[in-house]
């Protein structure tokens, strides 16, 4: 029988490729932030983080790398299985082809930049992560410090990366350099908003495995 860290560990894998699998399919559509143009993906991408700083804390770095690279061949899975997909002949009478396609048909620069930002922007995350922790002052002594510090070098990887394979000479200079900027700043905020929860949640889950270990 599987023990509570073990079966938390298979729901974070969970957790992890879905977030990034809709953050993939949201990030098709942009919307307008005060005449900033902003993809979708935003919205839940931060939960990558959030999941990956719990799992490098509780089940060490190189299991929280197997994960981002488990989250990663989903999502590859994904990208093929739905091209197929479109690429097959619609049945008569059906006429959703085009709404089908322009929705899950990932634009190959939008797919491209988001699984490379999601792998280099991850493994730093969680590399900073463990320095942090294994260093001195407030970084090792408190979760939520070391999650939000490495998050917030992480998330300036994936901003810069996402944004210039995606959307660079698409967007004008000016509206690509605010886009990247909010993209970032929203991220970061997006987790110091949620960092009280997850600090809850990771307290939580400490006790839980000191108590099964008792």
């Amino acid at each position: 029988m599987l023990n509570f860290k073990q079966k938390l560990l298979i729901y974070m894998i969970a957790l992890s490729a879905g977030a990034l699998l809709l953050s993939n399919l949201a990030a098709v559509k942009l919307w307008d932030f005060m005449g900033i143009a902003v993809d979708g993906g935003i919205i839940v991408f931060p939960l990558t983080y959030i999941i990956g700083d719990l799992i490098v804390e509780f089940y060490g770095k190189q299991v929280a790398k197997n994960v981002v690279f488990s989250s990663f061949l989903v999502n590859i899975l994904a990208v093929i299985v739905f091209y197929i997909v479109i690429s097959l002949p619609s049945y008569e009478g059906w006429t959703l082809q085009e709404a089908y396609a322009s929705v899950l048909g990932f634009t190959p620069r939008i797919i491209f930049g988001s699984l490379i930002a999601y792998i280099c922007s991850n493994l730093m995350n969680n590399y900073i992560f463990v320095k942090l922790k294994n260093g001195t002052g407030i970084f090792s002594k408190s979760f939520i410090a070391r999650a939000l510090g490495s998050s917030a070098f992480a998330h300036l990887i994936d901003s810069f990366i996402f944004e210039t394979i995606a959307f660079i000479g698409v967007l004008p200079l000016n509206e690509f350099i605010l886009q990247a900027c909010f993209a970032y700043l929203l991220g970061v905020a997006f987790e110091v908003v949620l960092s009280p929860i997850e600090a809850a949640i990771a307290k939580r889950i400490g006790r839980k495995m000191i108590d099964d270990n008792v």
